[in-house]
C-alpha cells in the first residue's frame, strides 16, 4: 500500500507540474524555464517529502520498520530510470524517437530537459546531455527516502 500511495502522489505532482509547464510553455526565455524547472522540482519534493514525513510518524506510532517506505521511494524512481534507459537507447540507436515522450512522462523535469536540449528529437541528444538528465531519475527516491529516514531517526512524534 505504501508503494501505491507514493506512486499516486508522484502522479499528482506530475499532473500539477504539467499544468505549470503548459501555462509557461509559450515562453522561450531561459530565465522563465529555469524558474519553472525549480518550481516543478519543488512541487515534486514537497509532495513526496510531506507524505514521507507523515508516513514516518505513522510508522513510529506503530513501531513499524522502514523497508516499506524505502521500497516505495525506489519504485518512485524506477519509472523515471526506465524512461531514461529507453531515451538512451533511442538516442543511440536512431531507430525510434522517444525524447518528446520522455519529457511528458517526466513532466516535473520538462523545463530542465528543455534547458539541456530544446529539440524534441532523440537524435539531437549528445551523450553529455543524456548524462545530465540521468540524475533526475533519483530525485523521487531521494524525496521520499531522505525525509522519511530523517524523521524516523529523530524519533519524535
Amino acid at each position: 500500500m505504501k508503494v501505491v500511495n507514493v506512486l499516486l502522489r508522484l502522479l499528482a505532482a506530475d499532473i500539477l507540474s504539467m499544468f505549470i509547464n503548459m501555462t509557461l510553455a509559450g515562453s522561450s526565455s531561459t530565465a522563465v524555464r529555469a524558474v519553472c524547472a525549480v518550481c516543478t522540482a519543488g512541487i515534486l519534493v514537497t509532495v513526496l517529502g510531506d507524505h514521507a514525513v507523515k508516513a514516518a510518524h505513522t510508522d513510529l506510532k506503530g513501531k513499524q520498520g522502514s523497508a516499506g517506505m524505502i521500497l516505495a521511494g525506489a519504485f518512485a524512481s524506477l519509472l523515471a530510470l526506465i524512461s531514461w534507459i529507453i531515451l538512451y537507447v533511442s538516442a543511440n540507436s536512431g531507430g525510434f524517437d522517444y525524447y518528446r515522450w520522455h519529457k511528458l512522462i517526466n513532466a516535473t523535469f520538462l523545463q530542465y530537459y528543455n534547458l539541456i536540449e530544446p529539440d524534441a528529437l532523440s537524435s539531437s541528444l549528445s551523450l553529455n546531455e543524456l548524462l545530465m538528465m540521468l540524475p533526475t531519475a533519483a530525485v523521487p527516491a531521494a524525496a521520499v527516502i531522505i525525509p522519511y529516514l530523517r524523521t524516523k531517526r529523530r524519533g519524535t512524534l
